[in-house]
């Protein structure tokens, strides 16, 4: 049994055994389930499931963080009298490759402050994004390659062009 779906199992079973299935009872049987995949990775084959997990958690935190600093920046130009907006369009090339990983990258960044992703160059291995308040054109860059860094980490294919 693949371990995704065996770990909502355990998460239904504790919930009815704990009579009342409800979001409460459910997560706390997923953490049970997670805990008993973490333990037996050999036993159960649990290991890639158990690393991506930690890989999408990473994540998750990267972009909370980079998304609550995003917003501060862009708060405190706001509140400026005259701020620096030092606004740019940049090009990035791109290590990640298909439809999926590119616009959920474009989407990532335009969720952030400050950043908009424009569009992809007609070889769609450059990205083109708007930035404001940003130091300089190479750290508007280094912003976008942080976040494709992570993506990267959680298994969008690379750019077979593009040597990583």
């Amino acid at each position: 049994m693949r371990s995704l779906p065996l770990n909502v199992l355990v998460a239904v079973v504790w919930a009815l055994l704990a009579g009342e299935v409800s979001a409460r009872q459910l997560l706390v049987g997923f953490l049970l389930g997670f805990g008993v995949l973490a333990l037996f990775p050999r036993a159960l084959g649990s290991g890639e499931y158990l690393r991506r997990s930690g890989a999408w958690l990473a994540f998750l935190v990267f972009f909370l963080r980079e998304l609550t600093l995003a917003n501060v920046q862009v708060a405190l130009l706001a509140l400026r009298p005259r701020p620096p907006l030092n606004a740019m369009i940049v090009g990035v090339p791109l290590r990640v490759s298909g439809d999926g990983p590119m616009t959920l990258l474009a989407a990532l960044i335009t969720l952030m402050p400050g950043t908009v992703a424009l569009g992809f160059s007609a070889d769609r291995r450059t990205l083109y994004a708007h930035a404001i308040g940003t130091a300089s054109a190479q750290a508007a860059r280094d912003s976008v390659l942080r976040v494709e860094h992570h993506l990267l980490r959680l298994g969008a294919p690379p750019s077979p062009e593009v040597s990583a």
